[in-house]
C-alpha cells in the first residue's frame, strides 16, 4: 500500500497552516498475461478493465489504477515485462506465467520491492498467493460427463491438451483421464498439445478427422479449440460431440441446441472482475487463502444432466444450467463488484 501526499497539499499548509489530509490512498494492479487474442482473452481483459474503473468510482479513500500487458505467447517477453513492471512498483502483480518455473527469481526480486505477487491459474509455493481453478476436479468433471453422455458404446475421443510444462494444462489432462477411467467404453485414440493456439488447434482437428474416420468426440482443456475444431467438423458433415473448458459465452450458447455437451464455468469476465476484487481485499488488509481456488462449477442442459444421472453421475458434482451459466458468465460484478466488498 502506498500513500502519496500531493505538492498542492503540502503548500496548502505551509500558507494558511491548516491541517491538510493526505491525497488518496493507491492501488495499482498490473495484470500480465499470456496473450490477448482469444475470445477468453478478450473477456478477461474486458472485466479486469470494468472492474477496475467500478472501484475507482465506488470509494473515496482510493485511486485505483490497472494495468494489462500480453506477451503474445513468448516466454522471453514475458519476463522482459515482468522485470519492467517490477522496476515500476505496482502494489500487485497478476502473472500467468507460460512456464513457473522460469519465474521463481523475479518472484523473490517483486516481494522485495514490496509487491505482491499473485500466480494465476498455476500455483507457485513462493507467490504470496495463487489464484487456481480446481483443474483436476473440473477436469475430472469433464471425464465423467463424458462418461455418462456417450450412451454406453464404444465411445472414441481425442484430446487438445495445453502447453507442455504449463501446470494448470497438464492438471485438466489428468482430470480429464481420471474422469474417462471411470467407464470402460470411451477411448483415447489421440492426444496433442495445442499450445493455447487456435491456429494448431485447427490443424489438429482437421488431422484428427481425416486420420479417426470413426471419432465420437473431441475434448479440450480450453474453449478456445473449440471454435475451430466445431466449424471444421460442421464443415466436414461429421457430427462429433465437443466438451470444453473455459465458459467461453458463444460454446455456453451452442450447449442448448448445438454439438458441446458439457463445459467449465470460469468466464473470463467474471475472473477480471475477481483479480480486482482480491486485489482491493488484500490492499485492506485481509488475507484471502494462500491457494485461492475460484468456484467453477459444470456447465450442462438441464436435459443432459437428467440422463447423465440416470447414467450414474454423481449427483453431489454441482452443475449449473445453460441459462444460470450464460448469466453468470456475463456479470461478473454481481459477484465481484465493489459491493461485494462494502
Amino acid at each position: 500500500m502506498k500513500l502519496k501526499t500531493g505538492l498542492m497539499a503540502a503548500t496548502a499548509l505551509a500558507m494558511f497552516g491548516a491541517p491538510v489530509l493526505a491525497a488518496d490512498d493507491t492501488l495499482d494492479i498490473v495484470f500480465i498475461n499470456d496473450g490477448h487474442v482469444a475470445p477468453y482473452h478478450v473477456a478477461w481483459l474486458s472485466g479486469f478493465e470494468d472492474a477496475i474503473k467500478a472501484y475507482d468510482e465506488a470509494f473515496d479513500d482510493v485511486k485505483v489504477t490497472g494495468r494489462w500487458l500480453s506477451a503474445e505467447g513468448s516466454l522471453e517477453k514475458m519476463i522482459q515485462q515482468t522485470e519492467v513492471t517490477i522496476n515500476e512498483g505496482p502494489d500487485v502483480m497478476f502473472v500467468n506465467a507460460i512456464n513457473v518455473d522460469a519465474f521463481e527469481p523475479l518472484v523473490a526480486k517483486a516481494q522485495e520491492a514490496g509487491i505482491t505477487w499473485i500466480a494465476v491459474h498455476s500455483p507457485m509455493d513462493s507467490a504470496d498467493y495463487s489464484f487456481t481453478l480446481g483443474d483436476v476436479v473440473n477436469g475430472t468433471n469433464q471425464g465423467l460427463a463424458m462418461c455418462a453422455l456417450s450412451g454406453g458404446e464404444p465411445y472414441k475421443v481425442a484430446i487438445m491438451l495445453g502447453q507442455a510444462g504449463n501446470p494448470s494444462g497438464e492438471a485438466r489432462h489428468e482430470g480429464i483421464l481420471k474422469g474417462i477411467a471411470a467407464c470402460d467404453n470411451v477411448e483415447v485414440v489421440a492426444e496433442q498439445p495445442a499450445d493455447w493456439d487456435t491456429v494448431k488447434a485447427q490443424s489438429i482437428a482437421e488431422n484428427w478427422l481425416t486420420q479417426y474416420p470413426d471419432l465420437n468426440a473431441i475434448s479440450g482443456v480450453t474453449d478456445g479449440y473449440m471454435y475451430p475444431s466445431i466449424a471444421i467438423a460442421m464443415n466436414g458433415g461429421r457430427e462429433l460431440d465437443f466438451y470444453g473448458y473455459d465458459g467461453d459465452i458463444p460454446i455456453l450458447q451452442q450447449m442448448t441446441d448445438g454439438s458441446v455437451k458439457a463445459d467449465i464455468l470460469l468466464s473470463g469476465t467474471r475472473e477480471g472482475w475477481n483479480f480486482v476484487q482480491m486485489a482491493y481485499r488484500i490492499h485492506k488488509g485481509e488475507t484471502p487463502d494462500k491457494v485461492y481456488d475460484f468456484f467453477t462449477p459444470l456447465v450442462l442442459t438441464e436435459e443432459n444432466h437428467k440422463v447423465a444421472l440416470a447414467n450414474g453421475f454423481p449427483e453431489d458434482v454441482q452443475v449449473y444450467y445453460v441459462d444460470q451459466a450464460l448469466d453468470v458468465a456475463a456479470k461478473g460484478y454481481l459477484e465481484f463488484g465493489p459491493d461485494s466488498v462494502k
